[in-house]
């Protein structure tokens, strides 16, 4: 649940692959930057974060959009790669967003918390939010994420359940209140294409209303409240499009 202080803007258009070329053979490709400490940065035309409060970590990104994420008792540690915009568009401005994502988990332990899927920021409102299609612990995130459950819709063929949640602490915009949007797919899955606009029209109809577009990300993240969680989460395919 970090944030950049500030991330350039950046534009990445891609057309959408098949789902089964990058499910079955997926690999990195480009350019990379291995990060071994908290870093804001940009490879190609892809935006990254690297954030970790412990531990021994690091992350390594590629100009494709894939990247692989390594952490050692970290309490909390998180790795996403993306869009970033200047947060003057609304998603219904920008265009229609996807993302594709494959995820290969290794060695992982001591995970109490996890979201794996797509994480960003809105303004004029402050929204964070999540679209959470997997996790690294051993049980989905419930409804301790939000103090209200607004129930399920179904997207790219599946459930998910949407909470909504206000809070006041560490923004994109300093210690502020803003608030927390999550969907959370019932049945994980390890590699797909996700309708990241699909979301945000169910949460506005239901109330949850959107601002203007600062990110759209790629996101793994992984906290312990007792040792630390150590392991890998490797995306060897993942691309965020409009």
């Amino acid at each position: 649940m970090k944030f950049s202080q500030f991330v350039p803007v950046l534009l990445s258009f891609a057309s959408a692959t098949l789902a089964q070329d990058f499910c079955t053979s997926a690999s990195h490709t480009g350019e990379s930057v291995k990060e071994t400490s908290n870093k804001v940065g940009t490879i190609g035309d892809v935006g990254y974060e690297l954030w970790s409060d412990s531990g021994n970590n690091s992350a390594t990104f590629y100009s494709d959009g894939s990247f692989s994420c390594s952490f050692q008792n970290a309490k909390d540690y998180l790795c996403r790669s993306g869009l970033s915009f200047d947060s003057t568009q609304t998603y219904d401005q920008i265009g229609h967003m996807y993302a594709d994502f494959k995820l290969e988990k290794q060695n992982i332990s001591n995970v109490d918390y996890s979201y794996v899927g797509i994480y960003g920021w809105t303004r004029e409102p402050l929204v964070e939010y999540y679209i959470v299609d997997n996790w690294l612990s051993q049980y989905p995130p419930g409804d301790w994420v939000g103090n209200k459950k607004h129930g399920e819709f179904t997207i790219d063929g599946a459930e998910y359940t949407v909470y909504e949640n206000t809070r006041v602490g560490p923004s994109i915009d300093g210690d502020t209140q803003f608030k927390q949007y999550f969907s959370i797919r019932k049945t994980p899955r390890e590699c797909g294409t996700i309708d990241i606009t699909a979301h945000f029209q169910q949460w506005e109809q239901l109330g949850m209303k959107m601002g203007k577009m600062h990110e759209a990300k790629v996101l793994g993240e992984a906290g312990s409240t007792s040792t630390g969680t150590s392991g890998t989460a490797d995306f060897p395919y993942a691309k965020v499009y409009i």
